[in-house]
């Protein structure tokens, strides 16, 4: 598994302009519909780190990367050979590569308001959110990563999957999945892989 995290404030216009050259006419498409623009940058900057990690992970050459959707909106690589995803939030984007599929959340501390947390913690979560926010952050991006893993969506309720952070390690009450968490002093990051 590889797995990029990186900023927007580390790239030139030009550099972003020469990310954005790299990119299918999809994704162009795609980022060209964001209205803001680092909006615009975060999307050509996940599809980059995207890019740079199957790269690694397959031993080609970036600029042959494909990247597709399928049907449900859940990304693939044109020619096979791993699974991908990306995220993006605030002013960071994030990919993860690996063999089995995969789902990737990076949140922005300070980007999500804690009231969320009723709608999609269960009781056993909110008890160990309490007022934290990084706690809320690190409960939303397990789900995201989860159900972008199995490409669900966030159209599904997210109060059917439960977490438990008590050994350290995140668990859900699902069975065949494993997760990795990141807090740092500007995002939260979790991974989930299919195993």
């Amino acid at each position: 598994m590889i797995i990029k995290v990186d900023s927007i404030e580390k790239y030139s216009n030009t550099q972003f302009e020469e990310m954005y050259n790299l990119m299918s006419a999809e994704r162009q498409e795609k980022c060209g519909r964001y209205v803001r623009e680092n909006d615009r940058k975060l999307c050509i900057l996940a599809d980059y780190l995207t890019r740079q990690a199957v790269s690694e992970f397959l031993d080609i050459p970036a600029e042959s990367v494909v990247i597709l959707r399928d049907t449900r909106g859940k990304p693939y690589i044109e020619n096979g050979g791993c699974f991908i995803n990306y995220s993006h939030s605030g002013r960071f984007a994030a990919a993860v590569v690996s063999d089995k599929p995969c789902g990737i959340d990076i949140e922005e501390k300070g980007r999500k308001n804690i009231s969320a947390a009723k709608r999609i913690a269960t009781e056993k979560e909110l008890g160990f959110i309490g007022d934290s926010p990084e706690r809320f952050l690190t409960i939303w991006t397990l789900k995201e990563a989860h159900v972008k893993c199995t490409g669900e969506g966030i159209r599904n309720n997210l109060t059917e999957i439960e977490f438990d952070l008590s050994g350290g390690k995140p668990v859900s009450d699902i069975p065949g999945f494993e997760y990795e968490t990141e807090n740092t002093d500007d995002y939260v990051l979790a991974v989930c892989i299919k195993k």
